[in-house]
């Protein structure tokens, strides 16, 4: 069963602008931003680190958007948009992610994430660009 279906954004580095503009624009609030420096392991400099690494824009406690920077030079003004989708069961969230695999490209293999939810990413056969999550009720 799906939780919601959120737009995603991605930016080259300009993700915290983004962000800002559309929180005046939509009336809404920043709920959460995370950094690539926050990632285990992270080796990039400085100015990767402070990147967005995903950020989200309530308004009334609904998820209106998610934003995101990539690696420079990830981003064009073609591939900006994807879709997270958030799982409410594993079963549906495994179910998803095998389907879309099959006869499309996997970024990111399922996994734990340092935000204790199990996420994956996923580009279908159609070109579209799929985050799919599963969050603890810890985590929400």
């Amino acid at each position: 069963m799906i939780k919601a279906t959120v737009p995603y954004f991605t930016f080259d580095g300009e993700a915290q602008e983004a962000l800002n503009f559309y929180k005046k624009v939509f009336q809404a609030e920043i709920t959460q931003t995370r950094y690539f420096h926050e990632m285990e392991g992270f080796s990039g400099d400085n100015l990767l680190g402070e990147r967005i690494l995903h950020a989200r824009l309530t308004k009334d406690e609904k998820d209106l958007f998610y934003f995101s920077d990539t690696l420079e030079g990830e981003t064009d003004a073609g591939n900006r948009l994807s879709l997270a989708v958030n799982f409410q069961t594993e079963e549906s969230f495994v179910h998803a992610f095998v389907l879309l695999s099959k006869t499309g490209t996997v970024e990111v293999p399922i996994q734990k994430t340092f935000w204790d939810a199990k996420y994956a990413k996923v580009i279908d056969h159609y070109s579209i660009d799929w985050h799919l999550n599963l969050e603890n009720e810890t985590t929400t």
